[in-house]
């Protein structure tokens, strides 16, 4: 049996938007990957960070993208060759708005995803797609 779509965008986030972009759903499957798309794009922070932190996505000194932390709103800006780009919520199409077919940049995402939002807990079938079917998961559901 395949996978589900909130397990291909889990899996392969870089491929899911660009499947999205591309037209490859059709019918029914077109308007889940729309819905769990705009889900995608807009993860409150976890319970307790909501409010207090943001966001704070790390770029290398050469562009790419590396990861992201949940910082204080209020923590100072960052001095260093890296830079960051700090956000109110997870935008899981982030790493490809920098660079289409980021498959590191996306791995990356992913990994600090888990640790975060799942405490570093495997990404099982059931615990992704009730991560997406909770409306109160995101900002714009």
């Amino acid at each position: 049996m395949g996978k589900t779509l909130p397990q291909i965008l889990i899996a392969d986030p870089d491929w899911f938007f660009w499947a999205l972009d591309e037209g490859a759903f059709k019918g029914a499957l077109a308007t889940q990957a729309q819905k769990l798309a705009r889900r995608a794009r807009s993860i409150n922070l976890p319970s307790a960070q909501a409010g207090t932190h943001c966001v704070q996505h790390w770029l290398s000194h050469d562009g790419k993208y590396a990861r992201f932390d949940l910082i204080e709103k209020d923590q100072g800006p960052h001095h260093g060759s890296s830079s960051e780009v700090r956000r109110p919520t997870l935008n899981m199409e982030f790493p490809r708005g920098i660079k289409q077919y980021d498959k590191l940049g996306c791995k990356q995402l992913m990994k600090s995803f888990k640790h975060h939002w799942f405490g570093g807990k495997a990404f099982t079938k059931a615990k992704v797609e009730a991560f997406f079917d909770d409306a109160a998961n995101f900002e714009n559901p």
